[in-house]
C-alpha cells in the first residue's frame, strides 16, 4: 500500500488492514491490537516524513501466513534517533493498563505537534509513546534504516540514512490462550 504522508491516510490504511486480518480469521481482540500498533507506526512515519520536509510516499506492506502477521512501514524521515530508542528501552514497563495510560497522558500534556491532515496543518496531540505502545502490543518490533545505495542498516547513527523501516510481528496463536 502506498500512502501520502498525511494523517488522513490512516483511515484508509486501517480499513485495508482490518479487512485483510478479518479475511484471515483473526479474532477481534487481536485485530484491535494490531490496528493500534500499526496506527502508531504509520503516525510516526507521517511525522518523520513531515519533520524531514519529505513528501515521499510511505510504503506499507504486510503478510499474513496462517496465524502470523508481519507488517513493514517504510518512510523517508531522518530515521528514529538512537537516543529515542535507548530512552524507550530503558523505561520500565508499566504494571497495569491504568499506569500505562497515565504515563502516556502525562507525556502528551507537554507535547503537541503540527502534522498534515487532508493537506492542512493541524494540531496533533497523540504523539510520544508510539514505540512503547507498539512494543506492548506486538510480539516483535524491529527498527531498521534504508540508506544510500539501497543498503539496509540497523545502526541509527549511520550517516547515510534516508528513512526508517519499522517491522511489526504478531502471532495470534501465542495470544489465544
Amino acid at each position: 500500500m502506498f500512502l501520502p504522508p498525511d494523517l488522513a491516510s490512516i483511515r484508509e490504511f486501517r480499513r485495508a488492514l482490518r479487512q485483510s486480518l478479518e479475511e484471515n480469521t483473526f479474532i477481534s481482540k487481536d485485530i484491535q491490537q494490531i490496528e493500534l500498533a500499526a496506527d502508531e507506526a504509520l503516525t510516526n512515519s507521517i511525522s518523520a516524513n513531515y519533520n524531514s520536509s519529505s513528501e515521499e510516499t510511505i510504503i506499507c506492506r504486510w503478510i499474513v501466513d496462517n496465524s502470523k502477521f508481519t507488517l513493514w512501514i517504510v518512510d523517508y524521515g531522518s530515521g528514529l534517533k538512537k537516543e529515542k530508542i535507548e530512552e524507550q528501552v530503558a523505561e520500565a514497563k508499566p504494571s497495569s493498563l491504568q499506569e500505562f495510560l497515565k504515563k502516556v497522558k502525562t507525556y502528551q500534556e507537554g507535547k503537541c505537534e503540527v502534522l498534515p491532515n487532508r493537506g492542512k496543518l493541524t494540531q496533533h496531540r497523540n504523539l510520544g509513546k508510539g514505540l512503547l505502545i507498539m512494543q506492548s502490543l506486538m510480539d516483535s518490533v524491529k527498527i531498521m534504516y534504508h540508506c544510500k545505495e539501497g543498503r539496509i542498516s540497523s545502526d541509527p547513527t549511520d550517516s547515510s540514512i534516508r528513512g526508517s523501516i519499522i517491522e511489526l510481528a504478531f502471532d495470534s496463536k501465542k495470544h489465544s490462550l
